[in-house]
């Protein structure tokens, strides 16, 4: 009998201990700035902002996280004026969100142009500068960027301008084992060349003219003109536009479509 009470002992800690945690969480005034600790090691920082009898609402400054009270470890109030009190053992990664809107500049290592790149062809860069969430490094530079090309159209000879379109769908970010999926795209037309075109078609339609005078007065400069303007016409339908070409070292910058949450190891902060 006396070989039970250690036991008997430790499943009553463990009960009272579940009972301060909700108590705890019971007794936060709404609205105040909450530092909790999942089951799972994860922590969430931000301002309690509602809860019910399944679950907790911390709201951060880029997003609302609803977490499940049989989920909850701990939840304590964040007092700035007061000494940080020390996290849960099990505590191992802040999660923190990077909002939709947020610029990834990121250095191409792959070669991409209009005219020999496929879609669905992958693409692979490399991110050049941090990304900081109140003032914590969220993702690194050096994390890889994949995608693939999403569009792809080559200049036309008589009318189109050419188009890539990149679609960008995970980073992966070194010691966390999976990447995180991504929506980021970047989408480049080739410059008009209408100016270009009206200059190849002025030129010799004018040239057409001089010589039409020189042979015939004002009837040959009319011929003149004519055939020269044809011949003008004809550079410009036999000539194709300008490429879009993204070389291996292209620097872009991709504003994320959404919002991602990231896992930052609490050693690392």
């Amino acid at each position: 009998m006396m070989k039970m009470l250690p036991m008997i002992t430790l499943v009553l800690f463990a009960a009272g201990a579940a009972c301060t945690r909700q108590s705890d969480v019971e007794n936060v005034p709404v609205g105040s700035d909450v530092e909790l600790t999942r089951q799972d090691g994860g922590v969430i920082r931000g301002k309690l902002a509602a809860r019910d009898e399944q679950t907790v609402q911390v709201e951060s400054a880029t997003t609302t996280r609803s977490v499940s009270r049989d989920q909850i470890a701990d939840v304590r109030v964040v007092d700035e004026t007061k000494p940080a009190v020390p996290l849960l053992p099990i505590a191992r990664f802040r999660e923190i969100t990077v909002p939709a809107g947020t610029r990834l500049a990121v250095r191409l290592d792959s070669a991409v142009a209009s005219d020999t790149s496929r879609v669905e062809q992958a693409v692979e860069a490399t991110l050049t500068e941090p990304v900081v969430v109140d003032g914590t490094t969220v993702l690194p530079a050096g994390s890889i960027v994949k995608g693939e090309v999403a569009a792809v159209e080559p200049s036309g000879k008589v009318k189109g301008r050419a188009r890539l379109a990149l679609r960008f769908r995970s980073i992966s970010v070194e010691g966390h084992a999976a990447p995180y999926s991504i929506a980021a795209s970047v989408d480049r037309l080739a410059p008009a060349t209408k100016g270009e075109d009206a200059a190849k078609i002025a030129i010799p339609g004018g040239a057409g003219a001089v010589v039409g005078g020189i042979v015939g007065g004002k009837k040959g400069a009319a011929i003149g003109g004519a055939i020269g303007g044809g011949a003008g016409t004809a550079v410009v339908l036999s000539t194709a536009g300008e490429e879009v070409r993204m070389p291996r070292g292209t620097i872009l910058t991709l504003p994320l479509d959404q919002a991602i949450d990231v896992r930052v190891p609490i050693e690392k902060m």
